[in-house]
């Protein structure tokens, strides 16, 4: 379902399909009422626009946004306030996102260097005009034929960082954080080039820098742990390159590369099979410790994390200790011939479109034939065929994982279940939780899955059942 029937317009945006999203915004492929021009826009959620404070960094941010002129930094066209909720149109990219593409496969080495040296200078001379990315991740790296572009320049990430505590907090995406941020230090242009090596990482060898389950042990691996080599996982690489990346997924902030630049060209260097590889490294002096007074106390620890949105937008949300990086879905074969994906319902009620549910997208990897997957709005969603009885095998799998079973109610009304474990984790708001609902539509009923963490997949479940109102059906 796109939205260019309803004829929704913001300023003079003709929305049409809803690409991507996160905790913040909802992203969406518009086009310019009477020009005609195709556009992406970011629409920002109505409880987000209401806080003062971020209504003042948005704007703040614009500017900003607008200043940074470089042809690796994804163009700002519009930006205003519509019906008590701020938007920013951007350039739509015609190739989508990195994330996108490296879910339909590996690229070729040379692609992926050509795509970390343009982000690399995009991301050099924001921070030559005082601007922290804090996010570079594959998700916020849109291609298009003019070129890749960088986009989402912590907009709804900076208005999280103000709402939080000063004290246990953590501002990016949970695969590419810098140690120093995981440990609580304030973010430089170092924890930047951290994410950037990540990110190429992921490009020149499909995987992550580290494979390990859940989101602790994510940031354990990134704060402790030494990254796997790029030619163990794809033995195609040169050896060289090995010592490129983990320099600059160096722990040190003064042992990785003085620029994201000299990154880039140590990349190129390597996979040329030159010297220059690792004269091009060029470090700082390590600047003398400091000790660090901490407080012997135990705080509630909230990490603001992000996750690729289906169909390749950016997303932010808000996770816990019980997530991971998720696996990018398999992508729809690519013959235009073929019907799209379905989707799973919005919580506007508008539906999102999807992808074929993998294992780690259902409790215990229940196998539900029909199951298709999307992340929207800070959750992983999942629909499947079938009522309460087809929900039977999920919710006895999530029982004996010793998640309890409770009932999900809004406004008064029963509209299905949650499950939750009772520990000291959860009380400190970091555990996974689930939704469980059904929906009666037309075609029949209609089985629902929201996974996030604290009151996320909740909060998701009361808004889908607003929208739809008496579609919602209570039971289990």
């Amino acid at each position: 379902m796109t939205l260019a029937a309803q004829e929704r317009l913001v300023g003079p945006w003709a929305l049409e399909e809803r690409i991507g999203g996160g905790g913040q915004a909802a992203v969406y492929r518009v086009r310019h009422a009477v020009l005609s021009r195709p556009a992406a826009l970011k629409l920002v959620h109505p409880a987000i626009w209401a806080d003062d404070g971020f209504r003042v960094r948005f704007r703040r941010e614009c500017d900003a946004l607008v200043g940074l002129e470089h042809p690796g930094i994804v163009p700002i066209i519009d930006a205003g306030e519509h019906e008590g909720r701020g938007y920013l149109v951007m350039a739509l990219a015609r190739g989508g996102s990195l994330d996108g593409r490296l879910a339909r496969g590996p690229m070729a080495p040379r692609e992926a260097a050509d795509i970390v040296t343009a982000i690399a200078a995009a991301l050099d001379a924001a921070h030559a005009t005082g601007v922290l990315h804090r996010d570079v991740t594959p998700g916020n790296v849109l291609l298009d034929p003019a070129g890749p572009w960088l986009a989402d320049f912590g907009i709804a990430l900076r208005g999280d960082a103000t709402a939080l505590t000063d004290e246990g907090s953590l501002i990016g995406t949970a695969g590419y954080l810098a140690p120093e941020v995981i440990s609580g230090a304030r973010a430089t242009p170092a924890s930047d080039r951290y994410a950037l090596a990540a990110t190429a990482f992921r490009a020149l060898t499909g995987e992550a820098p580290f494979r390990v389950d859940g989101l602790a042990g994510l940031l354990a691996a990134h704060a402790h742990h030494t990254p796997r080599r790029a030619s163990d996982v794809r033995p195609d690489l040169p050896p060289g390159l090995d010592a490129v990346l983990a320099d600059g997924l160096a722990k040190d902030p003064a042992h990785r590369p003085a620029s994201a630049g000299a990154l880039a060209e140590a990349i190129e260097a390597a996979l040329a099979g030159t010297s220059a590889a690792t004269r091009t490294l060029v470090r700082r002096p390590a600047p003398p410790r400091r000790r660090r007074l901490r407080r012997a106390v135990v705080v509630p620890v909230l990490v603001v994390v992000g996750l690729a949105a289906a169909g390749g937008g950016a997303t932010a949300l808000t996770l816990g200790l019980g997530g991971g990086e998720p696996t990018p879905p398999a992508a729809p074969a690519a013959n235009p011939r073929v019907t799209l994906p379905e989707t799973v319902p919005g919580p506007d009620g508008i539906g999102v479109r999807a992808v074929p549910a993998a294992a780690v997208d259902l409790p215990g990897g229940v196998a539900i034939p029909g199951a298709v997957t999307a992340d929207v709005d800070a959750v992983r969603v999942t629909a499947f065929p079938g009522g309460w009885p087809a929900m039977g095998p999920v919710q006895e799998r999530l029982e004996s994982d010793d998640f309890v079973l409770e009932p999900l109610a809004t406004d008064g009304r029963a509209i299905g279940l949650t499950a939750r474990h009772f520990t000291i984790i959860d009380v400190l708001g970091q555990s996974e939780r689930w939704a469980l609902l059904v929906l009666s539509e037309s075609g029949g009923d209609r089985a629902v899955l929201v996974r996030g963490t604290y009151e996320d997949a909740a909060d998701y479940a009361a808004g889908l059942a607003r929208a739809r109102g008496g579609q919602v059906r209570a039971g289990g």
